[in-house]
């Protein structure tokens, strides 16, 4: 679980030696299943600049980044159903994998694909759900912090395949630097896309556009709500802090999407979405998320580990995972980027 009491990583894990075990040839072995899908523009349908696809570019040169908090997440009915009749639950996505590191890291940090009932809190008539009984990253519990980003999301392929066909010819340029809530400065080094072994997401090679993902869908978290979503990407990062690597090959996904912040700077459920311009915190129809979770691919497969941020919780310790939102950020390139979201009195 993100649980805001992990411990710190303990050593990095020897940086050569992951890369030879989730690069090309070795990762289907590494993630105890289907294949990370490396990043090479020069595969597939073409190679390189000629291929066919879509291209996606988000940009946020300055405004307002919301650093997310540990904390409870509301739950939605739509999404998990109640205490008699309980839905996104955690087993039937099990029962999908044998025994291995992406079972193990399912069963350690369950939110990825759903919501165990124990991890619930109930009303006291236990008739409904009310929110999460464990800390999540999808609190309404955020801070404001500066950063900048620009997204360069490049769909080649628009369909996951089995682990024996290879690389994807999906890639990412994402360039960010923020600061966390006592000033300390980050930047995030990605190394590729992957193409997560979850086994009901379909992640499209490693790189989305133009699709849904979250909530219902099957695809990442339930805990926020179905979003129409521009672009997405999934990959490994370095984190640097104050310019030193502070920790090395932990997952990284982002996502330029409709806005899910309400005026309230609280996320919406998506019983509660779409929100129209005006219902968000920032006055426009979309916004850029970024989470690095706690988990680190390592040459045996995925782990449960915290992310090594220099920032210190209440309770001493230092938060285990990094998520951002940047809530003002410029589509200069995508699917329906011009479109106008029409107000609910329209």
């Amino acid at each position: 679980m993100f649980d805001e009491s992990s411990d710190s990583v303990d050593g990095a894990c020897d940086r050569r030696r992951v890369l030879q075990a989730i690069g090309a040839g070795g990762v289907a072995a590494a993630f105890g299943g289907r294949a990370v899908a490396q990043s090479d523009a020069g595969r597939g349908r073409g190679g390189g600049e000629s291929n066919a696809g879509v291209d996606v570019i988000a940009r946020q040169t300055e405004g307002v980044v919301h650093w997310s908090l540990p904390g409870p997440r509301r739950i939605d009915p739509t999404v998990f159903g109640t205490p008699e009749r309980p839905r996104a639950t955690v087993a039937p996505i099990l029962d999908l994998l044998d025994d291995g590191p992406v079972a193990t890291l399912l069963e350690e940090v369950p939110i990825l694909v759903g919501l165990p009932p124990e991890a619930r809190e109930t009303t006291d008539d236990e008739s409904a759900y009310t929110q999460t009984a464990v800390p999540t990253p999808f609190s309404d519990d955020v801070v404001r912090v500066s950063g900048e980003m620009e997204a360069r999301y490049r769909d080649r392929r628009p369909y996951d395949l089995p682990s024996e066909y290879g690389e994807s010819p999906d890639e990412v340029s994402f360039d960010v630097e923020f600061t966390d809530p006592d000033g300390n400065r980050y930047t995030l080094d990605i190394h590729h896309t992957i193409q997560p072994p979850i086994p009901t997401w379909e992640t499209g090679g490693g790189v989305v556009t133009d699709t849904w993902i979250h909530g219902t869908t099957r695809t990442e978290s339930p805990l926020l709500p179905r979003v129409y979503t521009y672009a997405a990407f999934w990959g490994l990062c370095d984190v640097v802090v104050e310019g030193d690597v502070v920790d090395e090959n932990k997952v990284i996904h982002a996502m330029t999407i409709g806005n899910m912040r309400k005026s309230d700077e609280s996320l919406a459920l998506q019983s509660e979405m779409p929100l129209a311009p005006s219902e968000t915190f920032s006055g426009q129809a979309h916004h850029t998320q970024l989470i690095v979770p706690p988990i680190t691919v390592g040459p045996d497969g995925p782990i449960h580990e915290a992310v090594n941020t220099a920032y210190q919780l209440p309770n001493g310790h230092t938060q285990p995972f990094i998520h951002l939102t940047f809530e003002e950020d410029t589509l200069v390139k995508a699917p329906f980027a011009d479109w106008s979201f029409p107000e609910p009195d329209e």
